[in-house]
């Protein structure tokens, strides 16, 4: 591949084998007395008993990986594998493993510091705290309930592919395992609310801007239906989880914290957009999905995408071209969203012009280098969200030669933007021949 997609540490892969007793394997779900009627439902009433859409991973089926020589497909599989295995004998995360209980007193709570805020040096006491764009305050650093959500995403997300591709019942136990601790068992579920994330010290228990912190969600959502029909993964599991996202989508949708992030003009909207869409879609309901997908395409991507293709609302920032990619990237998983209900947001263009493949043309030759960013950008950008946005151009505008020469440009420096690139869909496509990105 052009750049430097080297080759990677060739790893023995030894997938345990064997099913070991199904009472070591599955834990049942602990269902608090409030919502112990649940466990009584037939498992027929449950609406989304099909396996539920894969709408963020796109992966090839396990045959075309089996047939597929190309050693960069090959050697990102056994990535994967590798990673999954490390993950095997991981302790599950929970919100109770901070030692800080949030104002609610109930550290069922998920708990995080804003990310910017510092103590106010000016004042005895430093207090309320006060906003440094782009610096991160490393008192954040204190709680783990945002670490920990986010090693819970990543591994569970690791562990249902691998589940895919081998059907070895040892990753789904471990996902299973993963997720219950997060969401359901009565010990150490987290509330299915963001109530007290993002918490300004001095000022406030908690802003609405915090509901970004589960961004991610539509991945464990897309981990659950790769192991929806395995042994570990018990009915009780499936609508334990299903009353969860429930009672999340409620408070998303109800409360004064998510209907105030629901109208912010920047990144905060367009991600609550992608939280919100891909819940609906996982609980069928596709209006909610269609609603918020409708208010896009009507209202949302004119105001947030100009006719060039700059990002209006993301320009102040101090890091702005990594918020134009931010931003971006949360509309292509809103494109993705749509793709399942029949809504094309990849190619919908405003009568003025502006788009989201407009809004990756007018950010790209800057993030590549190639000429200079207008505005502020006062360290170097993410490039894992950038391998990432290109991932999904490469796949949806792949009639453009640029977009694949731009992906195959960027340094991968560690295994988990290959593997990445393997569930997202980018390697078993770009790599389907062996005359494809050669060194």
């Amino acid at each position: 591949m052009s750049g430097t997609l080297r080759a990677v540490l060739l790893i023995s892969i030894i997938i345990w084998s064997g099913i070991v007793g199904l009472s070591g394997l599955m834990h049942p779900t602990q269902v608090s007395a409030e919502d112990q009627r649940i466990t009584n439902y037939p498992h027929g009433d449950i609406k989304s008993q099909s396996l539920p859409q894969i709408v963020m991973f796109d992966l090839p089926s396990k045959q075309a990986i089996k047939d597929n020589k190309n050693p960069v497909v090959q050697e990102s599989l056994k990535q994967l594998l590798a990673q999954a295995d490390s993950y095997l004998t991981e302790e599950a995360s929970s919100v109770m493993e901070k030692k800080q209980i949030p104002s609610s007193g109930d550290k069922h709570d998920f708990l995080s510091l804003a990310l910017y805020y510092w103590p106010d040096v000016t004042k005895s006491e430093h207090i309320p705290y006060i906003y440094h764009d782009g610096q991160i305050n490393p008192e954040v650093y204190s709680i783990p309930d945002g670490r920990n959500m986010g090693k819970m995403i990543e591994r569970v997300k690791i562990l249902s592919v691998a589940y895919y591709f081998t059907d070895n019942i040892l990753y789904a136990s471990k996902a299973s395992e993963l997720l219950r601790v997060w969401f359901l068992d009565n010990n150490t579920r987290m509330n299915p609310n963001l109530q007290h994330s993002e918490v300004i010290t001095g000022k406030n228990n908690g802003t609405h801007s915090g509901i970004i912190a589960a961004s991610y969600f539509p991945d464990v959502i897309d981990s659950i239906a790769l192991i929806h029909d395995s042994i570990p993964w018990t009915k009780q599991d499936q609508q334990g989880i299903e009353l969860w996202f429930g009672k999340y989508l409620e408070w998303l949708l109800n409360s004064d914290f998510g209907k105030k992030e629901s109208k912010k003009l920047n990144n905060h909207g367009t991600w609550f957009d992608v939280q919100a869409s891909s819940i609906a879609l996982f609980l069928n309901k596709t209006e909610i999905t269609r609603e918020i997908l409708k208010n896009n395409i009507d209202k949302l991507i004119a105001a947030k995408i100009q006719p060039d293709g700059r990002q209006p609302f993301e320009l102040q920032r101090r890091t702005s071209l990594d918020y134009h990619i931010y931003n971006l990237l949360a509309f292509f998983n809103l494109a993705k969203i749509g793709d399942n209900i029949g809504v094309d947001l990849w190619n919908y263009k405003t009568p003025q012009g502006s788009g989201l493949q407009k809004a990756l043309d007018y950010l790209l030759p800057s993030a590549l280098g190639k000429q200079t960013w207008p505005y502020k950008q006062i360290k170097l950008i993410n490039t894992d969200r950038l391998l990432d946005l290109l991932c999904q151009a490469t796949i949806h505008y792949e009639w453009n030669e640029s977009y694949k020469q731009a992906y195959g440009s960027i340094d991968r420096l560690n295994v988990t933007k290959e593997t990445n690139d393997l569930i997202y869909g980018c390697t078993n496509r770009l790599f389907n021949s062996q005359d494809k990105f050669k060194d």
